[in-house]
């Protein structure tokens, strides 16, 4: 018990691991599940692969800045070993940004391939376009916090007001998260369905906002530690929830695709539009008019038994005539039951040809 009195690296590094873990299993249970009900992957999906995949590259960089003494006491740290964490919280905390933009724009994607409405799909490419401009204002003000060549040197470097830049980058993640939050809240408010089963969906979705609660912490552990006297071991608690925002940006994301939640999807008559269109390129022979074009292909005569010449003795002709009768698209066009009742009507009649005696003909 002692070492953890001293020190707050094992905290670190556990917790920094465990997340990590836990945002992986996320991220495969939704590769999963969508696998396993499609049978592929969709553009929402291989954008949360490269947040998973941030995200490990980040839990790294930290797990790397607690094996160089990161959570040691300041005064046991030599300076190569400062200049090691420094290094490493550098790294982190721009792999932090842009796991943080991957995984939002997954969820934004994703809300956005079950709703056909072309505003929502406007506001959704709008949502896009800000959360991509807030993870590039983040990178590189993050990136060049300090004056160059020692861009990560926030201890004895010249910096500008790096407690200041922490409260915009929480605040507009915070605004970017209500956003995506409220986006979906709409989207799930125009669903027909009833109110029990919009409140569930509703509940998925407002699950991210335990990411901005996380922040929320996070804004408030760097304003308490900026002028720690201890800052290495001091900012410890800041490192746990930023690990944290990350873990629960990654999971909360992928939240909507487990499979409790596809299953009410597909029972409401939502979609995922690529895998619907997928869908449809290989089973549109269900649909009445390619049904019909195969029938009358099978029923079609060829062109010379239509033709009534040349019968020879006891030659007779039959021909089969298919009407075939769909619902109007208008009427039940989104029931796969009211479009597969195809009605058929078979009229058959015979023509039998027997030429006249020649000679009697001839001879009146």
């Amino acid at each position: 018990m002692g070492r953890f009195t001293n020190t707050y690296k094992p905290a670190v590094n556990v917790l920094t691991w465990f997340l990590m873990v836990t945002a992986i299993l996320g991220v495969l249970a939704r590769l999963g599940t969508k696998y396993w009900i499609f049978r592929r992957w969709t553009t929402d999906d291989y954008l949360s692969i490269v947040s998973m995949a941030i995200c490990v590259a980040q839990s790294l960089a930290v797990s790397l800045a607690t094996a160089g003494g990161y959570g040691d006491r300041y005064d046991t740290l030599s300076d190569t070993r400062i200049q090691s964490i420094m290094k490493s919280q550098y790294a982190a905390t721009i792999l932090f940004l842009l796991s943080m933009c991957f995984s939002k724009l997954a969820l934004i994607h994703f809300i956005r391939s079950v709703t056909p409405a072309a505003s929502d799909r406007r506001v959704a490419s709008g949502l896009e376009v800000l959360i991509i401009l807030w993870a590039v204002a983040g990178v590189m003000g993050s990136a060049f916090q300090c004056k160059p060549p020692q861009t990560w040197n926030y201890l004895s470097g010249q910096c500008f007001n790096i407690g200041a830049w922490w409260n915009y980058i929480g605040a507009t993640n915070i605004l970017t998260d209500a956003a995506i939050i409220a986006y979906a809240i709409l989207i799930t408010t125009r669903i027909q369905a009833r109110w029990k089963k919009k409140i569930t969906l509703a509940t998925v979705f407002g699950l991210r906002i335990f990411v901005i609660i996380a922040i929320i912490c996070q804004i408030a552990y760097a304003n308490k530690t900026i002028n720690s006297s201890e800052p290495i071991s001091g900012t410890w608690p800041l490192a746990i929830c930023m690990q944290l925002t990350q873990c629960l940006s990654v999971v909360t994301a992928c939240s909507p695709q487990f499979k409790p939640f596809m299953d009410s999807l597909r029972s409401m008559g939502l979609r995922v539009d690529e895998i619907t269109r997928h869908d449809a390129s290989h089973t549109g022979y269900n649909h009445p008019s390619r049904m019909k074009s195969q029938l009358q292909s099978q029923d079609q005569h060829p062109i010379e038994d239509h033709e009534m010449v040349s019968f020879g003795r006891n030659r007779s002709y039959r021909q089969t005539t298919t009407t075939i009768t769909t619902a109007k698209p208008d009427s039940d066009a989104g029931s796969d039951s009211s479009e597969a009742h195809i009605i058929r009507e078979v009229r058959t009649w015979a023509v039998t040809a027997s030429p006249r005696n020649s000679l009697r003909e001839y001879s009146c």
